[in-house]
């Protein structure tokens, strides 16, 4: 079969993510999946950026076939969790836990997408350097790789190894950080913990090299690296350094009003988007991003996800997210105009890191190194601004965590962040008697890790099926 080449002609680079669809398995038969040949033309600090442009603009992709965008995966952790259920054929299979083995597709397209964009960001980092432009242009170029590479490592150790606080001693991912060639045999699976070494060190990197400024909220700047890192430093238990970085990245994005949070989430000029996406017809095309999976209303009918009983009644009659959610006669369960479908169709922008996250996450932090007040004070606000009827909270200590942890919940329904809440504090999954699949976990069970695709191993010879392969099902001990 044919080997992955990426070739850079008049600053135009031809991405093979977006060819993926369910036949991309046979990507893996030649070559590691972070194979690259045939790079030419780092003429200009332009075709050097267009790499990276090449990334963002596949990481928009539609959510059709297996979904190689970003707001697939969000998407498909908030179908693994408690409060996604799917009256329809898409995403059957994900919420019943049958795509996460090794032969699946599903578990094939994240891996290939991410490591394609890894190496993309390799082969502008080895070669920037020598390109022709001020320290300035080259700074900026660099940065934005090293934090395209960080957080694209970010979600492939969430995805395909255990959380970090049961398993950073246990097997990672394979790290790459130089360009693959046709030569190269594929490197063996580092620690949870070396990878989130490598994830720090690509971000303060990229941070020291970036500023604030950017041509587009759906580019990286500084904002957005800190609230990658303040993810980061959550996940590995560093609460300190979470707080500090979430407070950073929300500095000058403001908590949206009532008005913005029921106007669709679907424009980027919401005031408290840090970092979103923004697709084009062409980039979503009849996929249609995420409205297109939620929004009855749209008159799409591939709208076949709704929400669980449970989360609906989490929200208080004053809250205006509860507004978002309403019962579809036809199914029986509470649909959501929450996401609504952008103007032309399919292009409804959608956001990756929003500052109501940040504040609960510092939050979160705070409350964990016993700053109560401070969190107290930092909820309530996030509160107040959906609920008139909100009061500050009581709670304190592990209460208090678990108050937050449940805003989030109530906050960012489709937006891929409770799950990942779930597996970082060892919450089990527990789904209420109206979900369709009913799917019951324990906390800390491999069956909420994702294989490696078994192609991986045909070609990669540092890896070995038997003994590098992630366990199906059981405890993570």
């Amino acid at each position: 079969m044919k080997k992955v080449v990426y070739s850079i002609k008049k600053c135009c680079l031809v991405l093979m993510i977006s060819q993926l669809s369910i036949g991309c398995e046979k990507f893996f038969e030649t070559a590691p999946s972070t194979q690259v040949s045939d790079v030419d033309a780092f003429g200009s600090i332009t075709t050097a950026r267009s790499i990276l442009l090449g990334i963002y603009s596949n990481w928009k992709r539609g959510t059709g076939g297996f979904g190689t965008g970003l707001h697939g995966i969000f998407i498909n952790r908030d179908v693994m969790g408690p409060d996604v259920q799917v009256a329809g054929s898409w995403w059957l299979n994900e919420s019943n836990y049958s795509s996460y083995t090794q032969e699946q597709g599903r578990v094939t397209v994240n891996w290939t997408a991410l490591y394609s964009s890894i190496n993309n960001c390799n082969i502008v980092i080895a070669n920037i350097n020598s390109v022709p432009g001020t320290q300035a242009e080259k700074d900026q170029v660099m940065g934005e790789a090293l934090a395209l590479r960080g957080y694209s490592y970010l979600e492939l150790v969430q995805i395909y190894a255990p959380p970090y606080r049961v398993g950073a001693a246990k097997k990672g991912l394979p790290i790459y950080l130089t360009p693959t060639t046709a030569a190269t045999k594929g490197n063996p699976r580092s620690t949870v913990q070396q990878v989130y070494t490598q994830i720090l060190a690509d971000l303060n990197r990229a941070k020291s090299l970036m500023t604030q400024v950017r041509s587009d909220k759906s580019y990286i700047n500084t904002n957005v690296i800190d609230g990658i890192l303040a993810r980061v430093h959550l996940n590995m238990g560093n609460y300190a350094p979470a707080a500090t970085s979430a407070n950073a990245a929300r500095q000058g994005y403001p908590l949206m009003s009532q008005a913005d949070w029921v106007s669709g989430f679907n424009n980027k000029t919401n005031v408290e988007w840090i970092w979103c996406q923004d697709p084009t017809a062409q980039e979503n095309g009849g996929n249609g991003g995420v409205a297109m999976q939620f929004d009855l209303q749209s008159g799409n009918n591939e709208a076949t996800l709704h929400a669980s009983n449970a989360l609906v009644s989490l929200y208080s009659n004053t809250d205006i997210r509860k507004t978002r959610y309403y019962m579809n006669g036809q199914t029986g369960y509470w649909a959501t105009n929450k996401i609504r479908n952008g103007n032309p169709s399919f292009t409804g922008d959608f956001p990756y890191i929003r500052s109501t996250e940040m504040y609960l996450i510092e939050a979160e932090a705070l409350a964990r190194t016993g700053s109560t007040a401070s969190a107290q004070t930092l909820l309530l606000a996030v509160q107040q601004r959906a609920d008139a009827g909100a009061v500050a909270s009581g709670n304190t200590g592990q209460a208090l965590i678990a108050e937050i942890i449940r805003e989030k919940r109530k906050e960012f329904f489709a937006e891929g962040i409770y799950f990942l809440d779930m597996l970082r504090t060892g919450i089990p999954l527990v789904r209420d008697a109206s979900h369709p699949a009913q799917v019951n976990i324990p906390a800390d069970n491999w069956r909420f890790i994702w294989q490696i695709p078994e192609q991986e191993f045909l070609v990669n010879t540092s890896l070995n099926i038997s003994t590098d392969q992630n366990p199906s099902t059981g405890p993570i001990l």
